[in-house]
């Protein structure tokens, strides 16, 4: 008789299974919904190819000075689409101010021309921040980077 019940228990485990397979087939859009899916799916967002490489060697440039500065961390050049369909870099740094806060900084930076440095990023990006407001002539020299007043609008 052992082996006539362990035959049930493993039908039953079988049939067991089955349902549970059976569940989680139906449950899946539930568990994992659309936004899930989608993450996964191949993005169709900007790399530095799509930036002029220029300006994608002035942002490299600026984040090796970064990089140099004691207690600065994680940085990075990631790049962003701009709302006329130019991709445009953008330098991100961690660092710890003075008082011990921590503060995330992200400088984007842009080509304009006419401008009086070959590439520019706006004052708002570096206001207060100690260590941006440091390297500036060095980023100047070396990366042909300065600041500017990015506005959309004419003229201001």
């Amino acid at each position: 008789m052992p082996y006539e019940r362990s035959g049930a228990a493993i039908a039953g485990r079988r049939a067991s299974s089955r349902f549970g397979a059976l569940a989680l087939l139906v449950l899946a859009p539930y568990l994992f919904p659309a936004s899930v899916a989608r993450s996964a799916a191949p993005s169709s967002s900007p790399s530095a190819r799509d930036v002029p490489p220029a300006l994608m060697q002035s942002a490299q440039c600026m984040a090796e000075v970064v990089r140099a500065v004691p207690g600065v961390s994680d940085v990075q050049v990631t790049v962003s689409p701009a709302e006329s369909g130019r991709a445009y870099p953008v330098l991100e740094f961690r660092s710890v101010d003075v008082s011990g806060r921590r503060r995330f900084t992200e400088l984007s930076l842009f080509e304009i021309s006419g401008a009086n440095d070959a590439f520019v990023f706006d004052r708002s990006d570096i206001e207060n921040d100690p260590v941006a407001s440091r390297l500036l002539p060095e980023w100047k020299r070396k990366c042909q980077a300065g600041v500017g007043v990015i506005t959309s609008e004419p003229g201001l």
